[in-house]
């Protein structure tokens, strides 16, 4: 049994089951004795989606004053925002009271009305950016050395371009690396890779190039669903010798060669078998990127995560639904959550760490029975940011949900008008990318990008890296795809000399899109193993059916787990 609902964002169908409906009960918040239900959602999976990434602006940086000391700081709010910013020592520290931004909650307004009087007042933490050493261009970021313009990383050294990195050093434009991989280049979803560049989902790699879904292989070019292999080129099997000699036919460092390999992997990629979901030691789940995971059920990118829906990029996770970037030892019991750290029993949550038993919250930090609060540090018993005993809290939350429910708030997360970034400063237009005037017609905000660089003119790069020479790190370089500026960096510019990398020709923001591009959109599909191997029944097709973010109409070969297994292994 389900309950059909219409999504009130996109119209679109969608359907809640039994086992959805048993969970919102269990995330079900109770205060003071009383159970505070949660409805059924009103917005499907994709839009409850977007609009929580609406609140989490990653990579849009921007140099501002802070508000309380005047100091020159990197911050995620642009100069112009009506939010008053901190610098992050500031925030932290103890010279300021968010509490004395509270407010009574008034019963003649909505809620989310006077949290958005609320949140306009307190002032906001510039950025997440914890140990920095010469590394001040990060967000989202912790023990970093020497690293810039990165992203969701943390323990990395020489990291430039880069998202979701973790225990890495000397990695240009990859995304999705953690374990040690090092001196590599354009990497996506990929573990202990060394001196390799263009590689997908591949692990315990050394000196490979344009690589997919290889593991534990060295020197290998061109190459798909490899384990354990050296010398490989196309998946053909070479002496030492014989590959090194082939090798010199290749130029690595030429651009316009670079771009030719790329098409040319893009259809090996294509034309090799895939398994139908990235999965590993998972029961009873279904999503893609999933490891070690049990009743995980529509997700992605999760780990080490127990009885969730509708999670991804989450680890650690149990008894969760609509969680994204979250996790860490105790999450539990949380439901629409982004972004958050060691969270339990937490719904409706944003960016806050370390709280349990809040709702409705933002950016709030060791704080616990909160609920409508924003940017509040070591509080308990606060609504709207103002301080209430234990008996004044519990008595008023259940009238407070009361009046959500007539005014048609309770249930849902924050809005995405009220969002602190526009849509396209955040990363819900990565993941679920519009355009301007969609993003307006919705009603939500989009900020144009100003760029200060002036582009030099008239000035060429170089095809190959062997002829660029310093004179590059004194020029703005227009992205062929964009036409926004940027520049190289001279530590960058070192590692392409190193590594034997052309320069890029497109804006780092360019690049970063076109690899989240190579990873299937967070979409299910009900299809059939496509392998027609003589050893299954009359018809000679695999009759094992699954869900995949394979779509239907795409040219790949999706096989089921077994099949795989046979062909590829």
């Amino acid at each position: 049994m389900s309950i059909n609902q219409t999504c009130k964002q996109c119209q679109k169908e969608f359907s809640v089951d039994n086992e959805e409906l048993a969970l919102l009960d269990k995330l079900s918040p109770t205060v003071g004795g009383q159970k505070l239900d949660i409805p059924v959602p009103t917005h499907c999976f994709s839009c409850r989606a977007k609009r929580r990434l609406g609140w989490r602006n990653e990579r849009s940086l921007y140099n501002r004053k802070c508000d309380k000391s005047g100091k020159e700081i990197v911050s995620v709010y642009p100069p112009d925002s009506e939010y008053k910013v901190f610098e992050q020592k500031e925030w932290w520290g103890d010279g300021w009271d968010a509490k004395d931004y509270g407010q009574d909650f008034d019963f003649t307004k909505s809620f989310f009305e006077q949290f958005a009087e609320l949140n306009k007042k307190v002032p906001k933490c510039a950025l997440l950016n914890k140990n920095p050493d010469n590394s001040d261009y990060l967000n989202r970021a912790e023990d970093n050395k020497d690293s810039y313009m990165s992203f969701d990383l943390g323990w990395n050294e020489k990291i430039f371009y880069s998202r979701t990195i973790y225990n890495c050093n000397n990695l240009i434009d990859c995304t999705f690396c953690r374990d040690h991989c090092s001196f590599s280049y354009e990497c996506l979803n990929c573990n202990s890779v060394v001196s390799s560049s263009y590689c997908i989902d591949s692990s315990k790699l050394s000196e490979c190039h344009f690589c997919f879904n290889l593991h534990g292989c060295q020197n290998c070019i061109f190459c798909a669903n490899l384990h354990n292999k050296q010398y490989c080129i196309e998946n053909k099997q070479y002496s030492k010798e014989e590959f090194e000699q082939k090798l010199k036919e290749y130029d690595f460092g030429s651009y316009q060669k670079i771009q030719e390999y790329k098409t040319r992997f893009a259809n090996i990629v294509k034309s090799c078998v895939h398994k139908y979901a990235s999965n590993l030691k998972c029961e009873n789940c279904s999503g893609d990127y999933l490891e070690n995971c049990k009743n995980i059920k529509i997700s992605f990118g999760v780990k080490n995560s127990e009885n969730g829906r509708y999670m991804f990029d989450s680890e650690r996770g149990k008894d969760t639904m609509d969680d994204c970037f979250s996790g860490g030892e105790g999450a539990e019991l949380n439901y629409e959550v982004l972004g958050a750290g060691w969270p339990y029993n937490t719904k409706f949550n944003n960016s806050s760490w370390h709280c349990s038993n809040v709702i409705y919250i933002n950016f709030c930090q060791h704080c616990k029975d909160c609920f409508g609060c924003s940017n509040m540090k070591r509080a308990q018993y606060c609504i709207l940011n103002k301080q209430y005993s234990k008996e004044e809290y519990e008595k008023l939350i259940p009238k407070i949900v009361e009046h959500m429910k007539k005014t048609g708030e309770w249930g849902e997360f924050f809005p995405l008008q009220m969002s602190e970034f526009s849509y396209n400063e955040s990363v819900a237009n990565e993941y679920f990318p519009q355009s301007k005037e969609e993003v307006l017609q919705n009603g939500w905000k989009w900020k144009d990008k100003v760029d200060n660089l002036v582009p030099s003119s008239g000035y060429v790069i170089a095809d190959n890296i062997n002829e660029i020479t310093n004179e590059i790190l004194e020029k703005v370089l227009v992205c062929e795809v964009t036409k926004r500026p940027y520049k190289i960096q001279s530590r960058e510019l070192a590692f392409y000399i190193e590594q034997n990398i052309p320069i890029p020709h497109k804006h780092p923001d360019q690049r970063h899109h076109e690899r989240l591009s190579l990873r299937n959109a967070l979409k299910l599909h009900h299809r059939q193993c496509m392998c027609e191997e003589s050893d299954h029944d009359h018809s000679g097709r695999c009759p094992v059916e699954f869900e995949t973010t394979y779509a239907p109409d795409r040219p790949e070969k999706v096989y089921c787990e077994n099949c795989y297994q046979k062909t590829v292994i």
